[in-house]
């Protein structure tokens, strides 16, 4: 699923919880401040140039499908993940969801280690406060967080929760699914500008940077 912005302007106004940048900064975390994410921005600007294409591709492949996972939860009405569970009679589905959602977080998480941006450490910092801001919630439905900042799940402990529990921890009221998907999405964003970047540098006889580069990319 493709993610677009109108998708998360209108997952943001329906949670009441902020997207742009600033807002969604002192949301997750009061303490922090705004000054700190421009200045990894200012950061990342001096270091234009030495990213990887194929690398910021990946990232936003993740953070997209991370997005998606989470929005899921978000949907509301007959179509909704919680509507079918109650219609059917079997929570699978959102066992089955929910155990996709945590692989996708911690596969996005991982890539955003090591050499990451100062920008991009930054959003994993975010992604990991906003799992912390739901621990204990999470923790009811068999979803732990490690101390490196990944999820893991209980299946058994998962699948004994009741549909109203479920519904409260990941449905969009529950913070966490929401959260997540707006962070993920702006992780994207980031993702799809590097690129932009990258493929906008040009050497002196007009090629482009970044084709350069992938030409004497011997691992990838």
């Amino acid at each position: 699923m493709r993610i677009t912005n109108s998708m998360l302007n209108r997952t943001s106004s329906e949670s009441g919880m902020p997207l742009n940048g600033s807002s969604l900064l002192n949301y997750i975390d009061n303490n922090s401040s705004v000054d700190d994410l421009l200045s990894t921005a200012k950061s990342d600007k001096a270091n234009q140039g030495t990213g990887n294409k194929s690398a910021y591709e990946k990232l936003e492949a993740l953070a997209e499908k991370l997005t998606g996972k989470a929005l899921e939860f978000a949907l509301q009405g007959k179509d909704s993940l919680f509507a079918e569970a109650k219609e059917s009679g079997s929570n699978e589905k959102i066992w089955e969801r929910a155990e996709e959602l945590v692989k996708s977080y911690n596969s996005l998480l991982k890539e955003m280690g090591g050499n990451s941006s100062e920008l991009e450490k930054y959003y994993k910092k975010m992604l990991i406060e906003g799992a912390e801001g739901s621990k204990e919630e999470l923790a009811q439905i068999g979803i732990t967080l490690e101390k490196d900042g990944t999820l893991k799940v209980d299946r058994e402990k998962l699948k004994a929760a009741d549909l109203d529990t479920l519904e409260k921890v990941l449905g969009r009221k529950g913070g966490f699914s929401v959260t997540t998907a707006l962070i993920a999405g702006k992780i994207a964003e980031q993702a799809q500008a590097n690129m932009e970047s990258l493929s906008s540098r040009y050497d002196a006889s007009g090629k482009s940077w970044s084709a350069a580069a992938n030409k004497y990319d011997f691992w990838g």
